[in-house]
């Protein structure tokens, strides 16, 4: 229910009726703006992948007929192009074979004019171990190396078929080769090296990478390996709304390759300028527009009609002194004088009234004082006949000391304020007479540290609790009873010093529910106005507290002792007397 309260509150607040109107007058531009970019940014990335569809779709047609034509020439280059058999001068084997590398390498020189895309072509026989590179780009030597390497494993390890060929790759100075490896008859294995990286080159896009049939980035341009690991692997994973780049691949089942074009999405829309700007400073606009019109709002009406509600908060906790500066617009100056009038007048009607106030409850001490009936006269005289029949004339004398003092602190009612001192000199007074109906089984402790002898209390504000314990608390006539005084300090909440008097017994203690009732029962000015005079004392000296320290001051506190018994604790303010 007070969380219903809280929400229907908040509702009819101004400011939020404001915040909202100025929501819903800017949601639908806002809203609007934010579909013409999303349109827009569709339209282009549309657009942008179609074209690197195409381009993408193209380029492997064209690598196509690249690894075509030249498996086709190696496939034709033994019978048509070389043509070795022809070869039968009177020379000896080695100048044959030389001829026939020369020949080949003019072979392989001549079609490398044509096909730029290759990189090197290599002849290789391994009944002579005599290798032929020829390239058109830098790097023989470690070309001729690692081809060297190649074939040397090819032939001793692999098994290809005459007339078949198969693929390899080498790495040479951080570039990547796909090498066509082709067998021919009398066996001589012939290869085409064509360059990844050259190759990835001519496609033209700013990212771009080339994958094996398994996924393995074998090259790629404009962004080290690594990272298109990551990305690869980042799409994988997560399907991103909103990704990084934008991926487009194509595989080729000649090649066993994968293409792939990695598109960075800023650059989709690189050529949208103007939405470009929309969408960078509308927010900022927006947020602009709106601290302005709350700034607007908050100055020139909000301020002022939170300033007014503060100054009624005050009034009605009790600052009347309060006083709202003239500094608002026309309306609000008017309620602001209105506002000031009215506190003065109340603070002129607080003040006769809290004076009346003041004698009232200064008479109602003094009655509240004189209303409290020690219960013990009558036995406390008959105990004094006894002790005078029996001839104990110097217990008489001293319990007729001590029943004198009493009725001196009883019934002085010209004092409303009394010490603690005096006050535990009373309760001293008090127990002692009593040790005199139960000598041997009634004891008692008293201690106070002497800074708080001074300390300010109404008169009889521990007796009430004393009389209780001995007359509720002891039962048992044979067994002993002990009663324990103590006094000492606490903070209070905000801050201040606050006496707690601890009272406790060892007696019969209070039931759970009968202790439940007397807590409940402490403050409870209604049961008392109602005639209900069970609790008379506690709630005369709780009363009396109340107007002497204010009832948030004090409290007066009811607990059961573990190993039996009754604890009273009893809070007030430090005042010195």
């Amino acid at each position: 229910m007070a969380r219903r309260t809280r929400g229907l509150a908040f509702l009819n607040s101004i400011q939020t009726k404001f915040v909202l109107l100025f929501i819903v007058v800017i949601a639908p531009l806002v809203a609007f703006l934010i579909y013409v970019n999303s349109y827009a940014r569709n339209v282009v990335r549309t657009q942008v992948t179609d074209s690197y569809e195409k381009t993408l779709a193209n380029f492997i047609n064209k690598t196509d007929e690249l690894f075509m034509g030249a498996e086709k020439y190696l496939a034709n280059f033994m019978h048509k192009e070389l043509d070795t058999a022809n070869i039968d001068y009177p020379f000896r084997e080695e100048t044959r074979n030389t001829l026939i590398k020369v020949r080949a390498n003019n072979k392989f020189t001549y079609m490398l004019n044509f096909m730029p895309d290759v990189d090197s072509f290599t002849y290789y026989s391994p009944q002579s171990s005599r290798l032929l590179l020829t390239t058109n780009h830098s790097g023989y030597e470690e070309k001729y190396m690692a081809a060297q390497s190649l074939m040397n494993d090819v032939a001793s390890t692999s098994h290809i078929a005459f007339g078949t060929s198969r693929s390899a790759f080498v790495t040479i100075d951080d570039e990547l080769y796909l090498i066509r490896i082709y067998r021919d008859f009398p066996d001589v294995y012939l290869s085409a090296w064509i360059n990844l990286h050259r190759l990835l080159d001519s496609l033209g896009a700013v990212h771009s990478a080339i994958l094996s049939g398994e996924g393995a980035v074998l090259a790629s341009h404009g962004l080290p390996l690594e990272r298109v690991e990551q990305i690869l692997a980042d799409r994988s994973e997560r399907d991103a709304s909103n990704p990084q780049y934008f991926l487009l691949s194509r595989y080729s089942e000649h090649q066993g390759l994968r293409y792939v074009i990695l598109i960075p999405s800023t650059d989709v829309l690189q050529n949208l300028s103007f939405f470009q700007k929309v969408i960078y400073w509308m927010p900022a606009v927006i947020f602009i527009i709106v601290v302005f019109y709350i700034a607007f709002i908050r100055r020139f009406l909000l301020t002022p009609m939170r300033t007014l509600i503060r100054g009624m908060q005050r009034i009605s906790h009790g600052d009347l002194d309060t006083r709202i500066r003239m500094n608002a617009s026309n309306e609000f100056n008017y309620m602001n004088s209105a506002f000031n009038n009215m506190a003065e007048e109340i603070k002129s009607l607080k003040v006769s009234v809290y004076e009346e106030q003041l004698r009232v409850q200064l008479a109602e001490m003094k009655q509240l004082q004189m209303q409290i009936n020690p219960h013990f006269y009558s036995n406390s005289l008959n105990l004094i006949s006894g002790l005078a029949q029996l001839g104990d004339q110097a217990s008489v004398q001293h319990m007729t000391q001590l029943l004198a003092r009493y009725f001196r602190y009883v019934t002085s009612s010209s004092r409303t304020v009394l010490t603690l001192k005096e006050e535990l000199d009373h309760i001293r007074d008090y127990l002692t007479i009593q040790q005199y109906r139960y000598p041997e089984i009634l004891s008692f402790e008293i201690s106070m540290p002497p800074e708080l002898g001074n300390a300010s209390v109404p008169p009889l504000t521990l007796q009430p609790f004393v009389e209780n314990s001995i007359i509720h608390g002891y039962q048992k006539k044979t067994a002993s009873f002990r009663i324990l005084i103590t006094c000492g300090t606490e903070q209070s909440a905000d801050g201040g010093s606050l006496i707690a008097v601890t009272l406790e017994d060892n007696g019969i203690g209070v039931e759970p529910a009968k202790l439940a009732q007397l807590r409940q029962n402490v403050s409870d000015s209604v049961s008392r106005a109602a005639g209900e005079s069970r609790h008379l004392g506690i709630w005369n000296v709780y009363r009396r507290l109340s107007l002497m320290f204010g009832e948030q001051q004090v409290s007066i506190r009811f607990e059961s002792v573990d190993t039996g018994g009754l604890r009273v604790i009893v809070r007030f303010p430090l005042q010195t007397a």
